[in-house]
């Protein structure tokens, strides 16, 4: 009896990555890219969205990821939104200048940042009980 529960689990932990990448993490990256809420300019933030699962030896890490390089400033925001709680201020300059998506310049002497949209952090946060259910099912069948 005892090597037929040994094999079970062997069974089942050997499952776990493939659960966790192609089960779990797909729902989670479709999510986070559906209800991101920040305005996209090119979509390449919402486009880059990732997710993914690692580990074995009976620990498993799910995570969900940015793949554009100013990702984590959505997330987490910038300026006095941001960790630093400062105002963007020009460091070469005297005034800082952009354009916009519409193709229009701006300048301004400073500027506040965004404020943090954390997607990534909601929805993980948002599917805890979905992902537990999801995997105490896996281990019942």
């Amino acid at each position: 009896m005892g090597f037929k529960v040994n094999d079970f689990i062997d069974k089942k932990m050997g499952g776990m990555p493939v659960l966790l990448q192609y089960g779990i993490t797909p729902l989670l990256v479709n999510e986070a890219k559906k209800k991101a809420y920040w305005k996209d300019r090119s979509s390449h933030a919402r486009n880059s969205i990732n997710g993914g699962a690692e580990g074995g030896n009976g620990e498993f890490t799910l995570y969900l990821a940015h793949g554009s390089e100013y990702g984590g400033w959505l997330e987490e925001g910038t300026g006095i939104y941001g960790p630093t709680k400062r105002k963007i201020v020009p460091v070469n300059k005297k005034i800082l200048s952009w354009v916009d998506e519409d193709g229009k310049r701006h300048f301004a002497k400073s500027v506040q940042g965004i404020k943090p949209m954390p997607i990534l952090h909601d929805t993980l946060n948002n599917n805890e009980s979905n992902i537990a259910n999801r995997i105490i099912q896996y281990w019942s069948d």
